[in-house]
């Protein structure tokens, strides 16, 4: 059993002497925030410690006692209550626990508190090298201005206030006065387009929008106002649209835009801070959305607010002499921890463009330019720097920088030494991960302990980390298994957006051990108290009953100077097979390539550097992969995509930095299944022959319900009948759904989810012809309803059966059907091919038509099919268009 789940790399890791390559000075110790928390820690009586520089002590004692520590990091930094707490905790148990009952507080009041007015707070560097700053003092004074202008635009406590902006200063006050009026934030990057963001931000049901016009990209400016003009369409609760001028565009105030930033900032403002409740709703983070709509995560004033003390104040060492850089954009959470920086009165830089623009060096630029002392960024741009044959440490003036912080995805050892050889031997790698889940860290460096390349130092501090097994218990250092946490944090979510009861959190985070926070990545904790990430556990290979880590693969293969970027994955075929290909990305012309050549490269490196085991069954030379918005490898996507899985089950190309590159891995899937005899992964453009239900979409229970609800009823079937008809026993069909209402909630969903997959390929067929998107849409949603029998018309007759929360998130999904209709028609007004002063009615009216007028057609009336469609295709343009363009 234990050879199945230990790497060749853990065993080396046991059996071989490794020696760190970064040792911290006495001096630097002595003069760490960990050891001052210490001794402040005996002084105060909270606890007491043999030795205040040794951090596994430190961290053993904030694990076991969370309340005592989590208390001690509120009187450390002097959080500021309002009304004091009645208790540290409840002590109810993980996902339920309450902490600071009774208290109020407000984040952004902490912001605020800046040592020296006069010092800079935010300094904004664009791609093109402008530069500007703003003060502590006059940042200020634009948070309380702001704040007074939304206050007097209706915005109350718990309402939400949207932003469309690149990183800007503008951003950072428009957070802050958002959190000081007790409103909660959210934003999306000026990159994404209108529909994405509206995916994100239309859940939340904004009061005010705040956008930008356009933003730096590869030595371009990508004006994005036509989009804003969009997003204000897609978000119907808007009252407010504030605009900024961003990469020196800008939005005309008309009667879709309130007023400009200039306008809304103003002036001194008045607005008393609002205290509020420890877990009072404070920002909305979404995730990636790589495997469906993003899901919105919610996070407290105060938990966000001692996490935003403890992570970078005792990991980072972060003071208010600090010059803090973190490369990141709004769709991360990056973006909150640099905003953060802010906490500790460092200043902090942002930046708006393009890495590796003009070259791989300009972030390194930056940082000497600024002083930088502490600079983050991830294993993507130091690999890129390796790669351009970048040379910072020789080259610019880095003394002042003390650390290098990288998170995003797995830093290799690699790395690590290149750092050593062409940045500094004195700077220290800060390996950090936690995620978007607590705004926060589980894992990190620290000042005190030594760096061992390829690994992180620890657990992050008042962390209770474990690594357990399948079976819910603990393994031995130098074994691998789940990263779980064991005891609450403050900083864990108050829970997910439109998730009412709780459930959709609970399923995430603790489905798999009840009470215990599962993480969801794969690790090792080696014997000398370091962590080693080797993956999603939900991407972990398992070749052969024998687990394998990614990163270790990735590490290996990437070393090679050949080598660009790759991705591998393991996928289960139907017959029980394991296949585990390897894609590279190489430099050159990949046309010609010897992939031969390179085929035998990577298995070479991979028997020299892991073990047989990791050589892939297969070598793919792409041209390029995809990845999240943040750079990291979409390998659960590409896996699924791999098995089988439509697009739009699986991710939205919304969600990834190249639509093209997922293009590519969709068509090779797609003819990979081709040739293995399988059906195409993609809808068939033949509507009337289209079979939603195929074996290889639908599950045999959800196939057995869709013939026995149509002939029996939703009501008149019993769960024995479904399960005689699927083969299963009663037990057997409970393992895999709880009730038979969630069973027709599952089936309306794969109704819906056709007809929207369906009505994008429509779309997307038509290219940029808006009238021909128009007219392919609407023939769409018409042949969907005519056609609708069995199943489909479980979409209509059936929600009543559905309760509230199952009725409100299909509900909730077809809407995205209107969404599309929505862009369309806003296009085509914006275009001059259509006229009508209310787009979303005209929208919702032509779905109602739609659904209306097929609901009664018959293959076998009077009325044939063409006539049918061309008679009610003509009503619909006829909402739309202008009489003199009607067309008959």
């Amino acid at each position: 059993m234990v050879e199945n789940v230990i790497t060749d790399l853990s065993r080396s890791v046991m059996e071989e002497p490794v020696e760190p390559s970064w040792v911290p000075t006495p001096q630097q110790i002595e003069n760490a925030r960990i050891v001052a928390f210490a001794r402040w820690l005996i002084d105060h009586g909270v606890a007491s410690f043999q030795d205040v520089t040794d951090f596994h002590e430190i961290q053993d004692w904030a694990a076991s006692h969370p309340d005592a520590f989590w208390e001690a990091v509120a009187r450390y930094f002097e959080v500021r209550f309002h009304r004091e707490p009645d208790a540290v905790w409840d002590g109810a148990p993980m996902p339920d626990t309450g902490w600071f009952p009774g208290g109020t507080l407000n984040f952004a009041e902490h912001l605020l508190r800046g040592p020296d007015p006069d010092r800079d707070a935010v300094v904004m560097v664009l791609e093109d090298g402008a530069t500007t700053s703003i003060s502590h003092g006059e940042l200020r004074r634009r948070v309380l201005a702001l704040a007074s202008r939304l206050r007097a635009l209706g915005v109350e406590t718990g309402d939400r206030v949207v932003a469309y902006l690149p990183n800007s200063i503008e951003g950072v006050i428009a957070f802050m006065a958002t959190a000081w009026i007790g409103a909660t934030w959210s934003q999306a990057g000026l990159d994404l387009t209108a529909r994405a963001a509206a995916d994100r931000l239309s859940q939340l049901e904004p009061k005010v929008l705040i956008c930008g016009g356009g933003y730096f990209f590869k030595g371009v400016v990508h004006d994005q106002r036509h989009e804003v003009r969009l997003l204000r369409e897609l978000l119907p609760t808007v009252r407010h649209t504030i605009t900024v001028s961003t990469a020196g565009l800008s939005l005309p105030v008309d009667g879709d835009f309130s007023m400009t930033w200039d306008e809304a900032v103003d002036g001194v403002g008045n607005v008393d801070v609002v205290p509020v409740a420890f877990d009072h709703p404070l920002w909305v983070l979404f995730t990636s959305g790589t495997t469906g709509k993003p899901k919105g995560i919610v996070h407290g004033h105060g938990g966000a607010l001692l996490e935003q003390f403890a992570s970078p104040g005792f990991h980072l060492d972060l003071r208010s002499d600090d010059i803090f850089f973190w490369y990141t954009s709004p769709n991360w959470m990056m973006w909150n921890a640099q905003v953060c920086g802010l906490l500790h009165g460092a200043t902090i830089v942002l930046y708006d463009g393009n890495p590796i623009e003009p070259s791989a060096a300009r972030l390194w630029q930056i940082a000497a330019d600024l002083g930088v002392t502490v600079f983050g960024t991830s294993p993507g741009y130091l690999r890129a720097s390796e790669q351009a044959g970048c040379e910072p440490g020789r080259d610019l003036d880095l003394s002042q920088m003390r650390m290098i912080g990288v998170t995003g995805s797995i830093l290799p050892s690699a790395a690590n030494r290149w750092i050593r050889d062409h940045v500094s031997e004195s700077v220290q790698v800060g390996s950090t991960s936690g995620g978007t889940d607590i705004v926060g860290i589980f894992v990190s460096s620290n000042p005190i302990l030594p760096v061992y390349d390829g690994e992180i130092s620890g657990p992050a501090l008042g962390v209770a980390l474990e690594v357990w097994g399948d079976d819910g218990r603990p393994v031995p250092p130098g074994v691998s298994g789940e990263m779980v946490i064991t005891q609450p944090m403050p900083s864990m979510p108050i829970g997910f957006w439109n998730d009412p009861d709780g459930s959709t959190y609970r399923d995430t985070y603790f489905a798999e051990f009840p009470g215990v926070w599962r993480h969801g990545d794969s690790i090792t904790l080696t014997d000398r108290g370091t962590i080693i990430i080797h993956g999603r556990s939900d991407a972990t290979l398992n070749r052969n009953g024998i687990r394998l880590g990614s990163a270790e693969i990735y590490e290996a293969v990437e070393s090679l100077p050949e080598v660009l970027d790759s991705l591998v994955v393991g996928v289960e075929g139907a017959d029980g097979g394991y296949w585990m290909p390897l894609f590279v990305v190489v430099t050159g012309d990949r046309d010609a390539v010897d992939e031969a050549e390179i085929d035998r490269r990577v298995r070479d490196r991979l028997r020299e550097h892991t073990s047989p085991r990791h050589v892939p069954d297969e070598v793919i030379v792409a041209p390029i992969l995809p990845h999240t918005k943040t750079g990291k490898k979409l390998e659960v996507p590409v896996k699924r995509l791999l098995a089988g899985q439509r697009t739009g089950e699986v991710i939205s190309a919304a969600a990834v930095d190249d639509p093209a590159a997922l293009d590519w891995i969709v068509n090779f899937a797609s003819e990979r299944a081709a040739s293995a005899g399988q059906d195409d992964v993609e809808p068939t453009d033949d509507y009337r022959t289209w079979r939603v239900y195929s074996e290889q979409r639908i599950s045999r229970i959800l196939s057995a319900a869709l013939d026995t609800f149509a002939e029996k009823g939703f009501h008149g079937t019993s769960i024995r009948q479904l399960a005689e008809r699927c083969g299963l026993s009663v037990p057997g069909l409970y393992h895999h759904y709880k009730s038979k209402e969630d069973i027709l909630f599952d089936l309306m969903m794969v109704v819906v989810d056709e007809l929207i997959e369906r009505s994008r390929f429509a779309v997307a067929e038509a290219g940029d012809d808006v009238a021909g998107q128009f007219d392919l849409l609407v023939e769409s949603l018409l042949r969907f309803h005519m056609y609708r029998q069995k199943g489909a018309m479980l979409s209509a007759n059936e929600l009543r059966n559905l309760s509230a929360d199952h009725r409100a998130r299909y509900v909730a999904r077809k809407e995205e059907l209107n969404r599309m209709l929505d862009v369309v028609i806003s296009d085509g007004v914006a275009a001059g091919l259509f006229q009508t002063p209310y787009p979303i009615d005209a929208s919702r009216a032509i779905t109602s038509l739609c659904l209306g007028v097929a609901s009664w057609y018959h293959s076998d009336g009077e009325l044939p099919e063409d006539v049918f469609l061309a008679r009610y295709l003509a009503v619909a343009r006829s909402i739309v268009q202008p009489e003199p363009d009607r067309r008959a």
